[in-house]
C-alpha cells in the first residue's frame, strides 16, 4: 500500500505571499495538494488581523486546502520555538488567544501545527479543549478524535531548519527512498525560503519525485 505525500507551507505573510503563491500554483499545475500553517502574528511587526491582502487570500483557501493554526505568537519566545516547551496553563493561554483571534477573522481551524513542529507534552494534553482534531508535531501525527497517533517523519526547509543545496539535496533523496518503501512523506517550506528560486525548483522536484516514486498526494485533512 502507497505511503501519503503530505506538502506544506509556514510563514505565510505579506512579505512572503507572492513567493508562496508561486509555489502553491506550481504544485497545483503537478496536482500535489498542499497544506498551509497559519498564525495570527509573526514577527512582532505583522498581524494577519492588519494584512487584508494575507488574509484575503487565505480566506479564500478555506475549503479548498487544508489550514492548520501555526501556534500565536512566536517572536515571544524568541529563537526558540513557541510550543516546545510549554506546560499545561501555558498552552492553553496561547491556544484561547490564537483561536480567539482566528476565529474573528473568519478562521475556525480545527487542526494544530507547532512552529517547527515542536510539540510539548502539556501542550498535547489541552489540545482537545479546543476542539482540535489533529495535532502533527516532528515525530507524526496525532488523530485526536481516534486516540490514534501515526509515525511519520518531517523533511523541513527553513524554518528551523536547513535550506543550503546539501540539505535540499538530502530531503529530495530521503522523499525518494521513503516513497519507494509505502512510507507517508512529509515535506515542509518555509515562505522565508521561497524568494530563492533554487530553494523552490528543489522543494517541488522532491514532491514529484516523492510522487513519481510511489507517494499518493493528500493534505492533512486526511488523517481527521
Amino acid at each position: 500500500m502507497p505511503g501519503r505525500l503530505l506538502v506544506s507551507i509556514s510563514s505565510i505573510f505579506d512579505a512572503t505571499l507572492d513567493n508562496v503563491t508561486s509555489l502553491v500554483r506550481e504544485l497545483d499545475r503537478e496536482e500535489i495538494p498542499v497544506s498551509l500553517l497559519v498564525a495570527p502574528h509573526i514577527d512582532k511587526k505583522w498581524h494577519l488581523a492588519k494584512d487584508k491582502k494575507t488574509r484575503s487570500w487565505l480566506l479564500e483557501q478555506r475549503g479548498e486546502r487544508a489550514l492548520l493554526l501555526n501556534g500565536f505568537d512566536q517572536p515571544v519566545q524568541g529563537r526558540r520555538s513557541e510550543f516546545a516547551t510549554l506546560e499545561e496553563h501555558e498552552a492553553r493561554l496561547r491556544l484561547k488567544g490564537a483561536t480567539r483571534q482566528m476565529e474573528a477573522l473568519g478562521f475556525d481551524l480545527d487542526m494544530f501545527a507547532p512552529p517547527r513542529w515542536r510539540l510539548s507534552d502539556g501542550t498535547l494534553e489541552v489540545l482537545d479543549e479546543f476542539d482540535f482534531a489533529l495535532a502533527v508535531s516532528e515525530r507524526g501525527i496525532y488523530r485526536l478524535d481516534h486516540d490514534d497517533f501515526v509515525q511519520c517523519r518531517n523533511l523541513s526547509v527553513g524554518e528551523g531548519y536547513g535550506a543550503a543545496k546539501w540539505w535540499r539535496r538530502n530531503i529530495i533523496r530521503a522523499a525518494e527512498r521513503g516513497a519507494e518503501r509505502g512510507n507517508t512523506i512529509r515535506l515542509s517550506v518555509s515562505g522565508r525560503e521561497l524568494g530563492d528560486k533554487k530553494v523552490r525548483r528543489d522543494f517541488l522536484f522532491a514532491a514529484v519525485s516523492a510522487v513519481r516514486e510511489g507517494a499518493e498526494p493528500s493534505d492533512y485533512r486526511a488523517f481527521r
